[in-house]
């Protein structure tokens, strides 16, 4: 039995995190590969591996690759054995990590370009780019980080895997780590809209009517919206909870200012909104954000005005 030929190949699946089976066909192209240039042929002859003694058949015949393929073609074999190893791991990763957009990743911060941060997630690394930074984050090497992943890219050598963590959809699946009731489909994300690092706004509907969607995000004491806040430095989150009436949701998503009135331009998707003068600085929040991300969630142009008809903020 060729025991030592049948770990060498085994050992390389396993140091590439690769099938047995793809180490062996992989080989086994190689072989066929050297066979061609050394003895030529239109074609590759068929080689065959045997799993448990590790004897090698070309065309049917046991072939002794050392004595009949010589030093320069076992090199080559065993060149093109490991281009095709590697080729199989950056597929594998490419297909494994497209088939997770959508999902927190976890790794640790590992080094920098300019601003952009690379984070090991173990068998790879991926990208935070600095336009998906949060600003208000300082990033050291070795942190911990929970990460969006948003894009893949297929390159010439390992994938390129994009992370984010002032993606929108982050705060959604963060929230749906705390809330049960998102996970088993009792409640729904419509929209989140988001200035990261200091406000986000996630409008949620109830699909079971004996759910409160917006006590059930907060939960006990505030612990699941705190939860979601800490993972994000302190972030703050709102809950609005979804309506069919987009008057109902844009006086949620000015909370905590009280509304007077809303007039509303549907056809131009416009709402101005009327609120007592001592609501205007709640409504329209610190640097505009709680009018802007009101505006965002409801899909409305709105344009905050006292009782007297001053227009203080138009978003």
């Amino acid at each position: 039995m060729n025991v030592e030929f049948l770990e060498a190949i085994e050992e390389m699946a396993r140091a590439r995190g690769l099938d047995r089976e793809v180490a062996f066909v992989a080989m086994e192209k190689a072989i066929a590969a050297a066979y061609q240039a050394k003895f030529g042929g239109e074609e590759p002859p068929p080689v065959e591996i045997d799993r448990r003694s590790g004897d090698v058949r070309v065309n049917g015949e046991i072939f002794d690759l050392v004595r009949e393929l010589g030093r320069i073609e076992s090199r080559r074999a065993e060149d093109f054995f490991r281009r095709e190893i590697l080729r199989h791991r950056r597929e594998g990763l490419y297909e494994m990590y497209a088939s997770r957009i959508g999902e927190i990743l976890n790794g640790f911060v590992h080094r920098f370009e300019g601003r952009d941060v690379w984070i090991n997630l173990g068998e790879v690394e991926a990208l935070l780019p600095s336009e998906e930074r949060m600003p208000t984050e300082r990033y050291v090497p070795g942190r911990r980080l929970r990460t969006y992943l948003y894009r893949v890219e297929k390159l010439q050598g390992d994938p390129r895997i994009y992370v984010s963590r002032a993606h929108p959809d982050f705060v959604a699946k963060l929230l749906a780590l705390e809330v049960p009731e998102l996970e088993q489909g009792m409640l729904e994300v419509v929209k989140v809209a988001r200035v990261p690092g200091t406000k986000s706004k996630v409008l949620v509907r109830g699909v079971d009517p004996r759910i409160d969607p917006v006590g059930s995000c907060i939960g006990p004491g505030g612990s699941r919206i705190r939860a979601v806040s800490r993972e994000l430095s302190g972030e703050k989150v709102d809950i609005v909870r979804w309506n069919e009436d987009v008057r109902q949701v844009i006086r949620g998503a000015l909370a905590p200012a009280s509304t007077l009135e809303i007039e509303l331009d549907e056809p131009a998707k416009k709402a101005v909104v009327t609120v007592p003068g001592s609501d205007i600085s709640l409504a329209i929040g610190r640097d505009g954000h709680n009018v802007e991300l009101a505006a965002k969630l409801t899909g409305y142009a709105i344009t905050i005005r006292t009782p007297s008809g001053e227009r203080a903020q138009t978003r």
